[in-house]
């Protein structure tokens, strides 16, 4: 085995959401009286979400709360916005919000036939938890890190040594998997972790030093020799 350990980026690499965040967000605001395109929504909160995380356990959901604030402080407030986030912040508390790319399942499963070990390194909070039970995926990891666990957001070294720490293998045998080149694959290279971006759509071809996949079924080949 090349790697005795894979450790995955979770939303846009393991899982997805069902239609883009501003489609969901607007249909949502809209019964919060809400006029705004799910283009506007989606331009905002790319604005205000930069990859980050929320730092703690304590401060996630404040800390989500702030940033839909911004979003639709810029595209028209919605009416009663503290009963619309709570709305919100439940849609991506599960599979009504997320859903697995088609590949996810079969990868995971061949992975653990082959003994590897598995961890998921994310910017996420707790609802992670709920959301891999409600996909069916949480069997198969070793580790689960978030930023509000672990103090520290990607791209940070700490996360990442937090991780490997998790993991409980040497960092040359431990292969990323992330579709972010800035908060995934560069910081973990920097670290001393292999890593592979993936990228779906071709949105990084310019990335032409790092290693691409467009499928999460070509981790397999990474990890086999």
């Amino acid at each position: 085995m090349k790697f005795s350990a894979v450790l995955f980026d979770a939303a846009e690499t393991l899982f997805t959401t069902r239609g883009s965040v501003g489609e969901i967000y607007a249909s949502i605001a809209r019964q919060h009286g809400s006029q705004a395109a799910p283009e506007a929504i989606q331009a905002a909160f790319a604005r205000h979400f930069r990859g980050a995380g929320p730092l703690s356990v304590q401060d996630q959901k404040r800390w989500w709360k702030d940033v839909v604030y911004r979003v639709f402080n810029d595209v028209g407030m919605v009416e009663n916005f503290d009963e619309f986030f709570e709305r919100l912040y439940d849609r991506f508390r599960d599979s009504q919000g997320w859903m697995l790319f088609p590949e996810t399942l079969e990868v995971l499963e061949e992975l653990r036939t082959l003994g590897v070990k598995l961890g998921i390194i994310s910017n996420f909070d707790t609802r992670i938890y709920s959301v891999i039970d409600s996909l069916g995926i949480r069997r198969f990891f070793d580790a689960i890190i978030t930023s509000s666990e672990a103090g520290y957001s990607k791209p940070d070294r700490g996360i990442f040594e937090f991780a490997v720490r998790a993991l409980d293998v040497p960092v040359r045998e431990v292969l990323l998997v992330g579709d972010s080149p800035y908060d995934d694959v560069e910081p973990a290279i920097r670290l001393g972790l292999s890593a592979v971006l993936v990228d779906r759509t071709n949105r990084h071809a310019g990335k032409r030093e790092l290693r691409r996949i467009s499928s999460l079924k070509e981790v397999v080949a990474e990890v086999t020799p």
